[in-house]
Formats: structure tokens, sequence, C-alpha cells
């Protein structure tokens, strides 16, 4: 008996909004070039300075690609620490960020996940 395994890597390249900065948020493009289960490698240009700092904390979206069959594009939403940076020769800098949790959201929506979405509407419903 032959078993078929199909190829799994975390190795990726998905375009990402960062936000980050205590005194007013700013907020540049990057992209997640691996993503494990609690933390992921994010790669930026070197056009976006200021850069985050380690120790900085950061909100980003990380875009999934659109899938036809789904309703609506989503977005994979992260809160989480910078703990290290390395400069690349090309003056690319790559972030490794740890998290505790991510959540899927719609793209665009307000920052609630799709979930807390569903479970509003479901409540909604309820009091009818």
């Amino acid at each position: 008996m032959k078993t078929s395994m199909s190829f799994f890597s975390n190795e990726i390249k998905l375009p990402c909004t960062v936000s980050c900065g205590a005194d007013g948020p700013r907020t540049f493009s990057g992209t997640a070039i691996k993503i494990e289960p609690e933390s992921m490698v994010l790669r930026l240009a070197p056009a976006s300075p200021p850069f985050p700092r380690v120790g900085d904390k950061v909100k980003l979206e990380v875009h999934l690609p659109v899938n036809p069959e789904m309703a609506s594009a989503k977005d994979l939403s992260i809160s989480g620490l910078i703990v290290s940076m390395v400069e690349m020769p090309d003056g690319v800098r790559q972030f490794v960020l740890n998290f505790r949790r991510a959540h899927f959201k719609d793209r665009g929506s307000n920052g609630r996940s799709t979930n807390a979405k569903k479970a509003s509407q479901k409540a909604k419903a309820v009091e009818m």
C-alpha cells in the first residue's frame, strides 16, 4: 500500500500591512516570509523607515490569497512583539515576531474577527 504525502511548507511570501508606534501608529507594507504557530518572519524593504525596533509591539494584517469560492478576501490578524532583527546586504530588514494568537477576519473589516461577527449576529437573532 502506497501512502501519498502532500508537501507543506511554512516558507511563504504574503503581503502584509504593519502598524506600530506608541505615539501615533506608523503603517507600512511588508512581506510575511515564514509563519509558525507562535512566531513569524517579516521582511521590510529599505524604503520603509522608521523601522520597528526589538521590543516594539506591532499589529499586522497578513493578506491571504483570494479564493474565488469564498465570499470575501481574508486577512490573518496578528499582534505581537519584535524579538530580533537582521539587516540583509541589500538593505532589506528581517524581523522575527512572537505572538500568542492570530485570527482570521474579512479584509477591510473593522478589526473584529469573523467568528466575533457571527456570534454577534446570532445574539441579535436570539434577542428578536
